[in-house]
């Protein structure tokens, strides 16, 4: 479409753009182009790209063009999510990041109150992915996205408490769901400083904390069994098991006859030699 419009700055080619490498590794590099690759691999959003074209929704040479559509697949994205389509919310929400990913050239040339509107509706799709990735259960991606919207505030300097409060809590309730208590309770910490009082925090908070205390006597109970004798190990158990109870007095029995035989020596030493072996002993 070219009618009127602010022109977006020529493109540079496809090879320029690029945020992660092979997508096994599962790095994160924001310091190149692409919020699209921070999420898909170059098969993937080139995928993407060819659904946009295909739909007759390909991007716009003019920035408030490609703003406008990127608003329009996010609407689409809220309508599939609201009916629990998450996969294709997902999808129209990888469209809007598409029409939104400005490479560094162009962004150079916009003016301060363009890249704002940029920064802004960019957190705002991240969300989005967030959320659906988190409705799913995909408590992976979730984290992932999470790290992502976090990472996208700081480069842009987008000040919203309640974004990254936002991202922060999810960031922790997919490490929660993941079984990685230490990790959530870091992230629920500072998401309950950056937004205070927030109930829905304040509970996953209060779980992720339980759930360290639960670790840490995990990891004790587990050193403690492997510290302790095959002997020691059987008498674990309620008292009145009868396996357990006969453990238990076989072990006494053995204690009781090893303190029997050390009394037995030393009534069989000197007083003077006794007492030098007890002094010893100590």
């Amino acid at each position: 479409s070219h009618s009127s419009g602010r022109p977006a700055p020529p493109e540079r080619p496809p090879a320029a753009h690029g945020c992660i490498g092979p997508r096994a590794s599962g790095a994160m590099d924001f310091d190149n182009e692409s919020l699209l690759r921070c999420f898909l691999s170059e098969e993937e959003a080139t995928a993407i790209a060819d659904w946009c074209k295909e739909q007759d929704r390909a991007r716009s040479d003019f920035f408030e063009h490609r703003l406008e559509e990127a608003d329009k697949f996010r609407e689409e994205g809220n309508a599939f999510f609201k009916s629990e389509d998450y996969e294709s919310a997902r999808h129209r929400y990888m469209a809007a990041i598409y029409q939104l990913d400005f490479d560094i050239g162009q962004q150079w040339n916009m003016m301060d109150n363009h890249q704002l509107d940029l920064n802004t509706r960019k957190l705002k799709v991240v969300s989005n992915v967030c959320a659906a990735y988190l409705k799913a259960g995909d408590w992976v991606n979730a984290k992932k996205s999470a790290d992502i919207g976090l990472r996208h505030m700081q480069k842009a300097e987008l000040k919203d408490a309640e974004a990254e409060a936002k991202f922060l809590y999810r960031k922790g309730y997919a490490n929660l769901q993941r079984g990685f208590t230490e990790d959530a309770y870091e992230a629920l910490k500072k998401a309950d400083t950056v937004k205070p009082g927030d109930r829905q925090v304040r509970q996953a908070l209060k779980e992720a904390s339980e759930g360290q205390k639960r670790d840490k006597q995990q990891a004790k109970a587990v050193w403690r069994d492997k510290l302790l004798t095959a002997e020691e190990k059987a008498c674990q158990g309620p008292w009145w098991q009868p396996a357990v109870l006969l453990a238990r007095l076989k072990y006494q029995a053995g204690f009781t006859a090893v303190a029997g035989k050390a009394n037995s020596l030393e009534r069989g030493l000197p007083r003077s030699a006794a007492k030098t072996e007890r002094c010893e002993s100590v």
